[in-house]
C-alpha cells in the first residue's frame, strides 16, 4: 500500500486598504506595513494606506458609474420613454447629468460621516464639550 503524503503550502498575504491621515510617522501606519497574524493558519495582512481625498474620490466615481449604468439600462428599455433621447450618445449624456446628483448626495453623506468622526475626535474645536 502506497503512503499518501500531504504538503502544506504557505498562505498568501491579504492586502487591505485603509484610509490614513497625516504623514507616515511613528504614530501613523505607512503603506506596506505587515500585520503578522499568530500561527500559520491565518494569512498576514499587508496594509495599503490611502488619503481621505482618494477614498472620497473613489466612492464618488463608484456611485456615479453605478448610477450611470443603471440609468442607461433603464433608458434603453422599450418602455424607456422617461429618458427621451434621439441616439445613444444623447442618452448617455442625459444619464450622466442625472448621475451627478446621485453621486453628489453620496459625497455629502461621506463628508457628514468624516466630519462627524472628526468632531468626536476633537470635540473642543467645535465648541462642544
Amino acid at each position: 500500500m502506497e503512503e499518501k503524503m500531504t504538503e502544506s503550502a504557505p498562505i498568501p498575504v491579504v492586502h487591505a486598504t485603509v484610509v490614513g491621515v497625516g504623514p507616515s510617522t511613528s504614530d501613523h501606519l505607512p503603506t506596506g506595513t505587515v500585520a503578522v497574524t499568530p500561527g500559520a493558519a491565518q494569512p498576514n495582512l499587508v496594509l495599503n494606506v490611502i488619503t481621505p481625498i482618494v477614498a472620497i474620490a473613489v466612492r464618488f466615481a463608484n456611485t456615479f458609474l453605478t448610477t450611470l449604468v443603471g440609468l442607461v439600462m433603464a433608458g434603453m428599455t422599450p418602455a424607456g420613454d422617461v429618458l427621451k433621447a434621439n441616439d445613444f450618445v444623447e442618452l448617455v449624456l442625459a444619464c450622466a447629468t442625472l448621475s451627478v446628483a446621485g453621486a453628489g448626495v453620496g459625497l455629502l453623506k461621506d463628508l457628514v460621516t468624516i466630519f462627524g468622526r472628526l468632531e468626536g475626535k476633537f470635540p473642543l474645536l467645535t465648541g462642544n464639550v
